[in-house]
Formats: structure tokens, C-alpha cells, sequence
């Protein structure tokens, strides 16, 4: 589809624009393989069907794949490119899944303001820790808890125009998304809670759940699809920027689902799923950087009245990093905190947690090709369910330490 698509606006762009077409070159291609090594302690890590925090189970220390990738990123004009990439998670997906695809049009500035659109198959703009290559986080291993969940769940089926015009040494920035297939976005987050890890979801991945309550184990089906339709609405999302100084950026970024609560697929429901992110980033002189970012939403589920759903969970979480470059390497220290508070009749299930983490990083670029990053990541959480539905403490705490080897080209 993609491809028929791409051909068709190339054979109607104008004969100036097809002389800069680059289809098929070696330049509009690229690829990346992480090479990882873990270490780590504590429960059943959530993708083995645990409540566990972190991608390593516990007492797992294993040589993988974290992931490898291939992108075609043609131009189809000077001012039309697309983006089509797709990836191997190992652990979490058997195969090739497609990771994104997506066409994205960028003219010249209009009266000094910047426009950006794009539509297809990508992450809404949310991360300020994925500035690596194929959305990965670029100082860590592992991104914060509000940007593991973006992963795992948020991404959209959509299109989205970006705006962007300097006034001075300021600049403002506005974001417009509609969007769709992210109906199940919330399932992942209240059944398990937050994590910390590097998964991502793709255009056809799914994730098993951890164990339900048992109400929920006859409303829920044991999995999720992120990227799925299942109410025909659509939802739609905003962004603003504003970079006050050279230095510091600043951010809000709203989104919801709009989810209608009633519609199901094979006890997959829609969800009524929404937060604020505020982002802020400042440089506090050329090689010392202080970021952070703090979400604060709902998630709703079930067919009963709005006092009585199965499921009214609010969640928070933040976080603090601190990155110091020296040359092309870098240190960075972050720490997350976060939390889940159940706003109904808990006959439906226990949601509430609170925890917090801590991440040491250490990243050193090898040759231009290959960068080698050393982190330990440290979570402490409590989750009534872990005793409701296991038997288990509520109080759990995980050390995962982790080497990954990048290779880019």
C-alpha cells in the first residue's frame, strides 16, 4: 500500500522535483543492530507474565539481540520524503514487524514560520529522550517510565502538521495530530503499571498480560494489540513549544483517545485514555544538560455507568536527568517517580502503585559507526496486586545492569 501510494504522488510531482528524487540509493537506506548484554535480579519481568518493572527477568543473565532494524527513507522531492522501517525485537516479537511508515511533506518557510506534516504509521511527539537513530533513547539504554510507556502503547495510525516561527532569540512551536488505531492505549499501563525498558510496539505486535483479577479475567482478554481500531472514532493530540532562551526549551504536549468505553473485539475493549506531558530542557552550559518531563492522566474501561466502570485509574510519573558530555561521550544519571491511584470499586481489580528508579548511564562513541553504553537501572515499587493475585510481597525491588553494543549504518 505504502508503495503504490509513494509511486502514485511520484509520477504527479512536477519534472523539477523528479530530477531531485532519490528512490533507491545507498543513502536512503539504513540500518541498526544493538548487541546486548544483561544481568538481573528480582521478579518475573513483565514480558514473561510477571509483574516485573524491567525487560531481564529476574536471576536472568543472557548474550541477545535487544533489537535490529532496517530503514528506506526515500525523498521523494525536494520538499516529500517517506520513512518506512522496519525491526526486530527478539523477547517481545518473533520476526520483522513494521516499527513505522510514514510520508512527510516539508516546504519552505512561509513568512519566516516552518511547517511540518506527516501522516501514516509513528510516535507522537512526546520523548524528549529518543533523539537516537529508529526512536531509540540516545544517552541510556533504557528511557524513563513516562517514555517506556510511550513505546509500548502510543503509537498512532494519524496525521499531524507541526508550525514553527522564531521571534528574536525566542521560538514558538504548535502541534495538531488526529489520530486513530491506539484504541486499547491504557490496558498495558493499569494491568502491569508503570515499567522501565526499551520495548516498542509495532504496526502488528501484541503483548501478553500479567495476571487479572478475577473479575477482569472474564471482561479482558490476556492480551493487547497497542496499534488497533476497534470504536471507529478517532482521537487527536496538541503540542506547544517554547524556547525562551538559546538554552532552555519548554513544552506541553495533550492527548486523548476518545475512546467510547462500549466498543469491543475478542474482549479487547476501547479505552478512554488521556494525559498532559509538560517537557523542559536546559542547558546549563555547552556540555551539561538538566532535562525532565512529568505526565499526568486517566485511563477508563468497561461498559457501566461513569460512576461505576471496571476500570478508573489515574496515573503520574516524572522524571529528572542529568547528562554531562565530554566530546562525543557522555554520563547521565536519572530519576523517575511514579504512581497509579484506583478510582473504583476495587471487586474490579487493585491498580494502585507507587515507586521509584534510579539509572546510571555511561556512553562511549567507538568509531562514527559504533557506540558502546554501559547502564544500571535500580526500581523499587509497591503493588498490592502482586499479593491480591500472587501471593507475593507488595514491595519489590530490581537491579538490572546492561551493556549494549550499537552498531549504525
Amino acid at each position: 500500500m505504502f508503495a503504490r501510494i509513494a509511486a502514485a504522488l511520484v509520477l504527479c510531482a512536477p519534472t523539477t522535483a523528479l530530477a531531485q528524487a532519490q528512490l533507491i540509493a545507498p543513502q536512503t537506506f539504513s540500518a541498526y543492530l544493538d548487541l546486548r548484554a544483561s544481568a538481573g535480579d528480582g521478579e518475573k519481568s513483565w514480558l514473561a507474565g510477571g509483574f516485573g518493572k524491567t525487560r531481564v527477568s529476574g536471576d536472568d543473565a543472557r548474550l541477545r539481540i535487544g533489537e535490529a532494524a532496517l530503514a528506506w527513507r526515500p525523498d521523494f522531492s525536494w520538499d516529500f520524503s517517506g520513512v518506512v522501517e522496519g525491526e526486530i525485537q527478539p523477547d517481545h516479537d518473533h520476526g520483522v514487524r513494521l516499527g513505522e511508515a510514514y510520508l512527510k511533506y516539508k516546504p519552505l518557510p512561509i513568512g519566516g514560520v516552518r511547517i511540518t506534516a506527516r501522516a501514516g504509521l509513528f510516535y507522537p511527539p512526546i520523548s524528549q529522550e529518543h533523539e537516537g537513530p529508529f526512536w531509540t533513547p540516545a544517552e541510556t539504554i533504557t528511557p524513563s517510565a513516562i517514555n517506556s510507556w510511550v513505546g509500548e502503547e502510543v503509537k498512532v495510525v494519524g496525521a499531524e502538521v507541526s508550525a514553527r516561527k522564531a521571534f528574536g532569540e525566542q521560538e514558538l512551536g504548535a502541534t495538531a495530530g488526529l489520530f486513530g488505531f491506539n484504541d486499547t492505549s491504557g490496558t498495558l499501563l493499569t494491568t502491569r503499571s508503570w515499567s522501565l525498558d526499551d520495548v516498542k510496539t509495532n504496526a502488528s505486535g501484541r503483548y501478553r498480560l500479567p495476571p487479572l483479577s478475577e473479575f477482569m479475567e472474564y471482561g479482558q482478554a490476556d492480551v493487547t494489540n497497542p496499534v488497533r481500531e476497534i470504536d471507529g472514532r478517532g482521537g487527536v493530540y496538541g503540542r506547544i513549544d517554547w524556547n525562551p532562551t538559546r538554552r532552555l526549551a519548554l513544552n506541553a504536549f495533550y492527548y486523548d483517545n476518545l475512546g467510547d468505553l462500549t466498543s469491543w473485539k475478542k474482549l479487547q475493549w476501547a479505552w478512554d485514555t488521556r494525559f498532559l506531558n509538560l517537557g523542559a530542557s536546559l542547558m546549563i552550559d555547552d556540555n551539561l544538560r538538566l532535562m525532565s518531563q512529568v505526565m499526568v492522566g486517566d485511563t477508563r474501561m468497561g461498559p457501566g455507568e461513569p460512576d461505576d466502570l471496571w476500570v478508573n485509574t489515574r496515573f503520574e510519573a516524572g522524571y529528572l536527568m542529568l547528562t554531562r558530555w565530554f566530546g562525543e561521550d557522555s554520563v547521565s544519571g536519572r530519576f523517575d517517580v511514579f504512581s497509579m491511584r484506583n478510582q473504583t470499586d476495587e471487586e474490579y481489580g487493585l491498580t494502585q502503585e507507587r515507586g521509584w528508579a534510579i539509572t546510571a548511564a555511561y556512553r562511549k562513541t567507538l568509531t562514527p559507526h559504533l557506540t558502546a553504553v554501559a547502564e544500571v537501572l535500580h526500581v523499587d515499587s509497591n503493588r498490592p496486586a502482586r499479593t491480591d493475585l500472587l501471593g507475593e510481597a507488595a514491595t519489590q525491588r530490581q537491579t538490572v545492569a546492561q551493556a549494549a553494543l550499537r552498531v549504525r549504518f
